[in-house]
């Protein structure tokens, strides 16, 4: 019952449980079900708990979570915005992915008129009419890689307020997975991100493979951790040498891309591609590797090895680096878990956090490699979490190469019935913590699909650690933290059901 859900949420909180997630379905004349998802997985390997309920589809209300936790916070946003849910008592109820005058988009020419000639008497308060002082980065910004929009209201150079909008990526890509079938879903979930593909389309593939309850082969299991951990490394020197490039250091960016041209070397021979690789399917992957491409592997990673050291030597003793970084956007390990931050940044501030260990899958449980942590909590900590996680990424594969040389037999495990089930899967992809919940109706289409990114969890912690920080100090905590807004924009705003775009025309007006 939704009147339950407040009790029912702090008993889980109070027993150590995360709140990773909160989702809903529109499930027609029974009403909209909402799910909260809860991690236990740092307590108890593997251990998840899903809270549900059914909202009333005429008058969908439930007490909003984020009194009681911050970690719901997005989650609500999201339900508010696509599913109309009222979320009673939300302190941010505002839109977070759709134009922020989006009602007004839907008003006609002349209702329009007037409501704007009344939006100009009174401005409303949100990132487009503070009535501050204000920094604006983006939608489009050399800085970004993507696109975004920052708008800081500054004091003397300090950064009293921020606030981000996100949505300027608008995809259909839950709602095209639930159009396809299980197979062509692994290659479209592969286009959600350029760096974490493997990550995403194999995470859809695992969760289709416990409804199937299919067992890949061990083999399989070591090609798609010599995957993932791939495309951990290319990620990651990715990431540190936009750290520098932020601060200046434009050589630090171009060694970072020189070394990272080996690892996209090795995934080009393994998969014939250097960003959507196309390797995974249901039950295993589509490609064996061979000894001899095994080792054509072992010897870039020899490489990398030694200019990844280096490299990273190189960096962490250089005193101006340093200096920009040390000390800035420091997130306590008190806040991390409070905040339920996920990946690199948990790591940073010492939570020792891992989906690969806290819930195996593919290889993971068989091999020697340990979680990395750091301890002060600012940029360099994030900063050096990826730089050992590098090195420890390299040590695993050198055991995935050795291992499938001993190691015979098939790649991919017959999938012969979907039945009416319901799974979720996670997996760590670069960024951190990646979830898919998919449910089943027993035909060749899932019936629903939701993805939790691991943006979605850390960008909002990104605006807390700005806020009281120096203007100048800002990029080197959006680098320290590597948001994907890739990943997390999948959603496409249709107008009338006439198939449509909406353009974001609000965002240049009003000013």
């Amino acid at each position: 019952m939704p009147s339950e859900v407040i009790p029912a949420v702090k008993d889980q909180l109070s027993k150590g449980g995360r709140m990773i997630y909160a989702s809903g379905v529109d499930e027609g004349v029974n009403g909209i079900k909402v799910d909260y998802y809860f991690g236990f997985d740092h307590l108890h390997r593997g251990k998840h708990t899903i809270l549900r309920t059914y909202l009333d589809r005429e008058d969908p209300e439930v007490e909003s979570v984020t009194q009681i936790t911050p970690q719901a916070d997005w989650s609500e946003r999201e339900l508010i915005e696509f599913l109309g849910v009222k979320a009673k008592g939300h302190p941010d109820p505002r839109h977070l992915w759709l134009p922020l005058n989006w009602e007004k988009l839907r008003l006609t020419d002349e209702e329009s008129k007037a409501e704007a000639a009344k939006f100009k008497q009174e401005p409303v308060d949100n990132i487009l009419n503070l009535p501050v002082t204000v920094v604006p980065y983006g939608p489009y910004h050399p800085a970004f890689i993507e696109s975004n929009y920052f708008k800081m209201a500054v004091e003397d150079e300090v950064v009293k307020t921020a606030d981000l909008k996100l949505g300027f990526n608008h995809r259909s890509v839950i709602k095209l997975m639930e159009r396809r079938d299980y197979y062509k879903d692994v290659y479209l979930a592969e286009r959600i991100c350029g760096f974490c593909n493997a990550h995403q389309s194999i995470t859809f593939a695992m969760t289709a493979e416990c409804i199937g309850n299919v067992e890949i082969p061990p083999r399989a299991g070591l090609i798609r951790t010599l995957l993932f951990e791939l495309e951990r490394i290319q990620s990651h020197l990715l990431a540190i040498g936009l750290v520098g490039d932020l601060m200046g250091f434009k050589t630090m960016f171009m060694h970072c891309l020189r070394i990272r041209e080996d690892i996209q070397d090795c995934l080009e021979l393994i998969s014939g591609q250097r960003v959507t690789h196309g390797l995974g399917t249901l039950g295993g992957v589509r490609r064996d590797i061979t000894a001899c491409q095994a080792d054509f592997v072992l010897s870039k990673i020899k490489a990398v090895k030694k200019s990844s050291d280096e490299l990273f030597d190189q960096v962490l003793a250089n005193d101006v680096l340093l200096t920009r970084l040390e000390g800035v956007g420091k997130l306590s390990h008190d806040d991390a878990i409070m905040l339920g931050a996920v990946g690199p940044t948990a790591r940073g501030s010492n939570w020792k956090i891992d989906v690969r260990k806290n819930s195996p899958y593919a290889a993971y449980e068989n091999l020697d490699w340990e979680i990395i942590t750091e301890t002060d909590g600012d940029c360099l900590a994030r900063l050096k979490v990826k730089m050992r996680e590098v090195l420890m990424a390299l040590h695993i594969i050198e055991q995935c190469c050795e291992k499938l040389k001993s190691t015979s037999g098939s790649i991919v495990a017959a999938v012969s019935k979907m039945p009416c089930a319901e799974a979720i899967s996670k997996s760590e992809a670069p960024r951190g913590e990646l979830l898919y919940h998919v449910s089943s109706d027993g035909t060749n289409t899932p019936e629903y699909v939701r993805i939790r990114t691991p943006t979605f969890r850390v960008a909002h912690i990104m605006l807390k650690l700005i806020h009281g920080v120096y203007v100048g100090d800002v990029p080197a905590i959006i680098g320290s933290i590597d948001p994907c807004y890739s990943c997390t924009d999948r959603v496409t705003v249709i107008r009338g059901g006439k198939g449509e775009s909406v353009e974001i025309r609000s965002l240049g007006e009003n000013k």
